[in-house]
């Protein structure tokens, strides 16, 4: 215990065996909770049963609940005690379409009330200091939520948030620099309106809205080798048209535009919105060039607190693979949290063995023994984590300077 941990009326032995024995005695509970929502999976937005069985949950057990915050009905924020500092943890329920719990949501659900429930129960013996929060943050599969939310500064006040996310076998903990990135990521809509005409009395008379499309995806595949590694552009055609014997008067296509950071996203896709621009200037058609919802931003990890993190999972019996700086590959609305607030998102496996995520594989893993097992684990060293957040002041510095710094290389 360092010197900083010292705090007057901290029993840190109290409130550590505290946070442990109240996730353990709400294990079944917990693990019925995860069960009711994989068995009733539901999609982004249409999370119901999920949110309101989350949410009451934490309100049976002392948490005061706002439910559909942020302008979104399945969102809520649950919390208990008061003061400073903030430690947040962050639950997602919702489901893949055509799939269920594919990519494990059921169990993040619990991770991150599980935690909750182990920090509330310690606060008692941490002098009073420290408020618990849990966020319910629907549709990370799909319009994210959390991006939604953190633009309505639902996060603000906030010192901490952790998460945690099921994977494979080879799982880590992002506790090194370079480790745990994510790409940045804005959904594109590009929509070409033509004029229609005949396609082989008097195709003269027409302006074929296709063609400005395929001009588009001509000219992304040109621009593909002057980018960076690091980034992605990759798009379909949501409509070409109605019949070949008509020349198409609109055409539609959009496209996902990925960088490793927020501002050099931007700057990928103002080249391809000349692209664009080009391309109608080319066939004649007008263009309406969209972006319908808010970009992912690329995710800055903590790698103080993620230390921290990978030490009590170490602690748990959670031996996870050592971390390696590796390049973002997806994206996640989990990263527009860690531009708000210090963010940490460890993964953990419920598989014994590297398999296809979003998978029917994975739908039963979610819903397995290991799966609880692994889970509730994480969950105890979430809990234990928030404790060392709140007693110990050093740490907590760390953790707001090395995001200020993080922040500021990003021009943010």
């Amino acid at each position: 215990m360092t010197a900083t941990m010292q705090v007057h009326d901290v029993d840190l032995t109290a409130a550590r065996a505290a946070a442990v024995n109240a996730i353990d005695a709400a294990a079944g509970e917990l693990i019925a909770l995860s069960k009711f929502i994989h068995a009733n999976p539901e999609t982004a937005l249409e999370e119901e049963r999920a949110s309101a069985a989350c949410a009451g949950f934490l309100e049976e057990r002392g948490f005061a609940v706002e439910r559909g915050i942020a302008g979104l009905p399945t969102a809520f924020a649950a919390s208990v005690g008061s003061g400073e500092p903030r430690i947040a943890y962050l639950s997602e329920y919702d489901a893949l379409p055509g799939l269920g719990h594919g990519c494990g949501h059921n169990l993040i659900a619990i991770a991150g009330i599980g935690a909750g429930l182990g920090l509330a129960a310690a606060l008692p013996h941490l002098g009073g200091r420290g408020q618990v929060d849990v966020f319910g943050t629907p549709a990370e599969e799909a319009v994210g939520g959390k991006v939604i939310m953190a633009n309505a500064g639902v996060f603000a006040g906030v010192d901490a948030a952790l998460g945690a996310h099921p994977g494979t076998s080879d799982a880590v903990c992002p506790t090194v620099e370079g480790s745990g990135q994510s790409l940045a990521c804005v959904l594109v809509r590009m929509s070409f309106h033509g004029r229609a005409a005949h396609a082989a009395a008097d195709p003269f008379n027409g302006i074929n809205a296709l063609n400005a499309v395929i001009e588009v995806f001509n000219g992304i595949n040109a621009l593909r080798q002057h980018i960076t590694a690091d980034a992605r552009i990759h798009g379909i055609i949501t409509h070409g048209g109605h019949v070949p014997n008509v020349v198409p008067d609109f055409a539609q296509a959009e496209f996902f535009v990925r960088a490793a950071t927020l501002a050099a996203m931007n700057e990928l896709v103002e080249k391809v919105r000349r692209i664009a621009e080009g391309a109608a200037l080319i066939t004649g058609a007008s263009l309406e060039f969209e972006m319908p919802e808010d970009a992912n931003a690329d995710m800055i990890t903590n790698y103080t607190m993620a230390s921290r993190l990978g030490q009590h999972l170490a602690a748990v019996g959670l031996d996870l693979p050592e971390a390696k700086p590796e390049p973002g590959m997806g994206s996640t609305d989990w990263a527009n949290v860690s531009y708000e607030v210090p963010s940490v998102e460890t993964s953990f496996p419920i598989v014994d063995r590297v398999c296809t995520w979003h998978s029917q594989e994975v739908v039963e893993a979610a819903d397995s023994e290991m799966g609880y097992a692994n889970t509730l684990a994480v969950a105890r060293a979430m809990a234990l984590t928030g404790i060392d957040l709140i007693v110990d002041s050093d740490l907590l510095a760390s953790v707001k300077d090395e995001f200020a710094r993080a922040k500021a290389a990003r021009g943010a």
